[in-house]
């Protein structure tokens, strides 16, 4: 074909990739997925798939989890066959490695849960973490930060909640991000005062919170229509040096502006905001500009 400079297509790669993934020889069919790149054509999800399960089956399922997670990068998400040949993949490869006295880590495990809840597949890393759970490994808060989060994305605040308050009996600490995270959830699904509280908790209990969780309970606020919570909240974290989200910003600026009406206090802060060049001028400066003038020729008139 290329002799006769006839591009070969993805369906013909994809079939030489399963063709060497059938007969084990799983190194030619990566260098084969490797070329699909260099002649400036694109991978697609049954060329990922093939070689996911190439890798799985060569009992290389962490090479598996890279191209999983490379996959997912490239905003392409695998379907059932992809979930379940990594799952399959890791039992089995987990069963040889203790049977060889060497039990995956827990960073094997994490890899393997951020993929399925980056990819709202929570039920899938539900499968892992309750292996994780019976298999008496000490979980960290990395662990149960990627699973709460997971529940979140996926709307069942309830059951993170759960699972948050559970920490303490497993003898683990939630930090910034476990809060942040849950402070979030809430907001996304409207619970502002269970959010409130949780941010007083938070800062009562410590740790302290970060940028990410005043951001997350601003907008929690603004979903809420609580402007004067918002403007303060951007007030008190500005003081600690911390950097309200454009969106944050914006959105606060939009909501006065709808009202008719811009705090000279939330102002001065927008001026004096560290980044202000360079994550809100672009989004709000115009509308600003504007409806000063305006302002200004009423109060001329």
């Amino acid at each position: 074909m290329i002799q006769r400079s006839i591009a070969p297509d993805i369906f013909t790669y994809n079939s030489l990739i399963y063709g060497f993934c059938m007969h084990d020889r799983i190194d030619e069919a990566k260098e084969m997925f490797d070329l699909i790149i260099t002649e400036d054509c694109y991978p697609d999800v049954v060329t990922y798939n093939t070689l996911i399960n190439g890798f799985c089956k060569s009992k290389r399922v962490e090479d598996g989890m890279e191209l999983f997670r490379e996959m997912s990068q490239r905003g392409l998400f695998g379907g059932t066959v992809t979930y379940t040949t990594l799952i399959q993949g890791f039992f089995q490869a987990r069963k040889q490695m203790v049977s060889c006295g060497v039990p995956p880590n827990i960073w094997t495990y994490n890899i393997l849960l951020d993929g399925f809840c980056d990819n709202g597949k929570l039920e899938k890393a539900l499968v892992i973490f309750n292996d994780m759970q019976n298999s008496g490994m000490e979980l960290g808060i990395i662990t149960y930060n990627i699973i709460i989060g997971g529940m979140c994305r996926a709307g069942k605040v309830e059951d993170a909640r759960e699972l948050f308050c559970s920490l303490s009996l497993n003898g683990v600490k939630p930090d910034v991000r476990t809060y942040t995270i849950m402070i979030s959830g809430f907001g996304v699904k409207r619970f502002k005062q269970e959010a409130v509280a949780l941010f007083r908790k938070m800062k009562e209990d410590r740790p302290l919170p970060d940028d990410c969780t005043y951001n997350a309970l601003i907008r929690a606020h603004l979903w809420d229509g609580d402007k004067a919570a918002s403007a303060e909240l951007i007030k008190e974290m500005t003081s600690f040096g911390f950097s309200a989200e454009a969106s944050s910003t914006f959105g606060l600026v939009t909501n006065m502006l709808h009202d008719g009406r811009l705090d000279k206090s939330f102002l001065d802060i927008f001026l004096t905001t560290e980044r202000r060049i360079a994550r809100l001028i672009n989004l709000t400066a115009s509308i600003l500009v504007s409806n000063i003038s305006v302002a200004a020729m009423k109060s001329t008139c």
